[in-house]
């Protein structure tokens, strides 16, 4: 493993975890609103929104337990893959909501999509749950959300809640594994 520069911010000295996206709620112009914590450890996260964000102190919330963070740095994003999974697990979402009294599935589907990388595997599951997009519809999906100016931002954290929210989604690293087999075995004919 290289060696990290002691000169580096607190919140680069730590390696970031991206195999899981922590869902959150952040105080957006006033309202909260449900974003994915990306890149996170117990320094801090980044995570994807539509309106730029004013620097300084922004609140966040998980369940009923409330934390604040600062806005480290902000950047338009242009990854086109990063933005597939964005509309994805949007897409998913819309299934949960609409499989609520199937909490089994549901809560599957609500944990697949904290898993990243993991496009073709979500289409599947899609396919299977009836929503059957092509490449081609997805691809122009993307190029309109990135028409939007999608941001990123970066988010450091100095809180007791965060670092619990963190060893909770460390203890849940093995259910990766999991989900990968289950969406193997929706996508089989």
């Amino acid at each position: 493993m290289p060696e990290i520069s002691p000169s580096l911010p607190a919140q680069r000295n730590h390696p970031r975890h991206s195999q899981l996206s922590i869902r959150l709620h952040a105080c957006l112009a006033e309202t909260w609103q449900p974003i994915e914590a990306q890149g996170w450890n117990a320094n801090g996260f980044s995570f994807f929104h539509a309106e730029a964000l004013a620097e300084g102190t922004l609140s966040f919330k998980r369940s009923l337990l409330h934390f604040d963070g600062a806005v480290a740095w902000s950047r338009a994003c242009q990854d086109e893959q990063q933005v597939l999974e964005v509309l994805l697990n949007e897409a998913i979402h819309q299934q949960a909501v609409l499989l609520y009294a199937q909490t089994d599935t549901r809560q599957r589907l609500l944990r697949l999509m904290r898993v990243q990388d993991m496009v073709e595997p979500k289409q599947r599951v899609l396919a299977a749950l009836g929503v059957r997009l092509s490449a081609t519809q997805w691809q122009a999906q993307v190029r309109e959300r990135l028409a939007q100016s999608v941001l990123q931002s970066g988010i450091r954290v100095d809180s007791p809640v965060w670092g619990g929210v963190v060893q909770e989604a460390m203890a849940l690293g093995g259910v990766v594994q999991d989900l990968e087999r289950w969406s193997r075995t929706l996508g089989a004919p």
